[in-house]
C-alpha cells in the first residue's frame, strides 16, 4: 500500500485557489518572510485588496499588519512545488 504525501494539496483545495498576479505574490511572500504578518503600507493598497479578495490575507478593521491565512500558505506551497 502507497504511503500517503501529507504535504500536498487535495486537488479540490488546489482548484478552488485564485490565481493573483505576480505583484500579489511578492505581497504574500513578504508576510511568509515576516513570521505570517506584513505591514499594510498604502502604496500596495491595491496589491494587499487583492490578495485579501482571493482569501490570502487577512486584514482586521482598522488593522495595521495584514496576517497570512492558511491558504494563503497553501497557495504559496503550490507554487514553490509547481516552479
Amino acid at each position: 500500500m502507497a504511503k500517503a504525501d501529507n504535504n500536498r494539496i487535495s486537488p479540490l483545495v488546489a482548484s478552488a485557489m485564485t490565481p493573483i498576479s505576480d505583484a500579489a505574490r511578492a505581497v504574500l511572500r513578504s508576510a511568509r518572510v515576516g513570521g505570517g504578518r506584513i505591514e499594510l503600507n498604502p502604496l500596495r493598497e491595491h496589491l494587499i485588496s487583492e490578495c485579501r479578495k482571493a482569501g490570502y490575507l487577512h486584514v482586521g478593521e482598522g488593522a495595521k499588519t495584514g496576517r497570512l491565512t492558511g491558504l494563503g500558505q497553501a497557495y504559496l506551497d503550490m507554487l514553490m512545488r509547481a516552479h
